[in-house]
């Protein structure tokens, strides 16, 4: 079988969108898929990925590279204008031209675009119609339903809703992050036998060799970030619509930053006072974190507890990860009675890494999954009180050398990038196969006692 996959976020780019589709296509050829990669021009760069991770690459597959046009058409001008585009709608085109050309000159069984940005899914859809070739869209966040996408109207809101329908209603099949973004999706149109979940993992080759030392009872505990902080200053509380500032989806964005962990921190440090806090905790962020973190915790007086390492290549996070008495892995806040669509892909790394985790989530199968590997602490995202306390009891239990462990590896082996690669392959070959359906087994079944 040949796949050709549409992924703007591809090495030597890094960051958590590129990880998907690099893991995959490393796969697939155990698979029988054979797939070939349209992706941006290398010397394009993207906010959304800024930083290049060559430790990414596996040199396994073809890449055709494509740069979007230096001057877009009027139309596609005036869509910006406007702002009625999607996101990276020029490139779409470019991209979706080329892919054209190649599945006219090759014969390729199915095209894979993978969303974000979401204006690819034109090329899944035009391969589609105008070649017969299945088309399978991949969601790796929950796109007009993500509370992180913000319009300036009501009408932008509806529209981008609109496309986002059309792709789940016109795709041979549409994959899932996560269980939650797939029941949202079938309200908003999805087949129900052909919407299915593969979500983020973890690659046990990056594991591999990664030998690090822990700490002791006598050194401090070693609390570990991995990713992005985005701006500690955000609005508190819920989103609410209003004039140029409209969401479909309403979330507490601030919960997704370093904001409540580090007034955590402040308080629990004034609770054990400042000479013990050196002695039990220190926390460590690898990846971009927004500069008013450093405003924040030099205004709480906690600056000389933090080590800011900057972006470092991914096999760097994952002995960082290893290096680590406890990971953190925040997310956003969500309305009470709801549930997040979406799972922080470093919480896959963070289980996988045998360490304990400090999960500050809302409820969603990110929080049912430290629960039932009972692999650390759920706190809420947005109670800097909460995770005081989480930080007070993973503290005293490490300086009594009783240090909280996460679950072996062993029993995680469903979400690694092989397992995983292995389910989309199936996906793969039910939309070639044109079957009217597919189930997939249950990846949050876990038996309560150690099973797997």
């Amino acid at each position: 079988m040949r796949a050709l996959i549409v992924a703007y976020y591809f090495p030597p780019k890094g960051g958590a969108g590129t990880q998907r589709f690099a893991k995959f296509c490393k796969y697939l050829p155990d698979h029988g898929v054979e797939p070939v990669v349209v992706s941006v021009a290398e010397a394009e760069r993207s906010e959304h990925a800024p930083d290049d991770d060559p430790t990414l690459a596996h040199g396994g597959c073809r890449v055709e590279r494509v740069a979007a046009p230096v001057r877009a058409p009027l139309s596609m001008r005036l869509r910006r204008k406007l702002r009625l585009h999607i996101d990276e709608d020029e490139w779409a085109a470019a991209a979706g031209a080329r892919a054209l050309e190649l599945a006219r000159e090759e014969r390729f069984d199915v095209v894979v675009t993978t969303l974000s940005p979401y204006a690819c899914y034109r090329v899944g859809e035009r391969l589609q119609r105008e070649l017969g070739i299945p088309w399978v869209a991949d969601l790796r966040d929950p796109w007009a339903l993500d509370g992180w996408r913000v319009y300036p109207s009501g009408v932008h809101a509806r529209r981008d809703l609109m496309h986002m329908q059309r792709t789940l209603r016109g795709a041979d099949y549409v994959v899932a992050n996560v269980p939650e973004a797939r029941r949202a999706f079938l309200d908003s149109g999805a087949a129900p036998g052909r919407c299915v979940v593969v979500p983020n993992g973890y690659d046990e080759d990056d594991f591999d060799g990664v030998e690090v030392a822990r700490t002791t009872p006598e050194e401090p505990l070693r609390l570990v970030h991995i990713g992005t902080f985005h701006p500690a200053d955000l609005p508190r509380g819920l989103t609410r619509n209003r004039l140029r500032r409209v969401r479909n989806r309403q979330i507490e964005p601030l919960g997704r930053t370093g904001h409540f962990l580090l007034r955590g921190i402040a308080m629990w440090r004034d609770k054990v006072g400042d000479e013990a806090a050196r002695r039990l905790l220190h926390l460590h962020l690898y990846g971009r974190s927004d500069a008013s973190h450093r405003q924040l915790a030099e205004q709480l007086d906690i600056a000389h507890l933090i080590t800011d390492h900057g972006y470092v290549p991914h096999r760097e996070s994952v002995r960082a990860l290893l290096s680590s008495d406890v990971v953190f892995v925040p997310l956003h806040g969500v309305p009470d009675g709801e549930r997040a669509l979406v799972v922080p892909g470093k919480l896959y790394e963070a289980i996988a890494s045998e360490r304990a985790v400090l999960a500050a989530l809302p409820p969603g199968d990110g929080a049912d999954l430290v629960d039932a590997l009972d692999v650390g602490v759920v706190a809420p995202p947005t109670d800097a009180g909460a995770i005081a306390m989480a930080i007070q009891l993973l503290t005293a239990a490490h300086a009594r050398d009783e240090r909280a462990e996460g679950c072996a590896r062993e029993r995680f082996t469903r979400f690694s990038r092989r397992a995983l690669t292995e389910r989309f392959a199936h996906v793969l070959e039910a939309a070639v196969g044109r079957a009217p359906s597919l189930q997939l087994p249950d990846l949050w079944a876990f038996d309560p006692v150690g099973g797997s």
